[in-house]
């Protein structure tokens, strides 16, 4: 009575690993793709809030101060990624095409 035990749990490690394969081809590189594509969205909101910051000018940034409460927990790792970056603007906006 050893063999259907032995046939369900080598079945059950079967299932349990193609579970992670599918998770890890369909839903991992999906889940990092969003991620990225949310720190993107997250760098380039603040760096039209807070530009000047950088010393990128901004006409309206005594308005855009009265925000810094909700998102100052956030500054510090957003200047730390924005001063490693090269070209701010050109990072983002390098894949689309401008010119006339």
């Amino acid at each position: 009575m050893q063999y259907p035990n032995r046939l369900t749990k080598k079945l059950k490690e079967f299932l349990k690993g193609l579970k992670e394969f599918l998770y890890g081809f369909f839903i991992e590189s999906a889940v990092d793709l969003l991620e990225k594509e949310v720190y993107e969205q997250e760098d380039l909101y603040t760096l039209l809030l807070f530009s000047d910051l950088l010393g990128i000018p901004n006409p309206v940034s005594y308005y855009t101060l009265e925000l810094l409460p909700y998102i100052a927990e956030d500054m510090e790792n957003w200047e730390v990624r924005m001063l490693r970056k090269e070209e701010i603007l050109a990072e983002r906006f390098g894949k689309h095409d401008f010119s006339p």
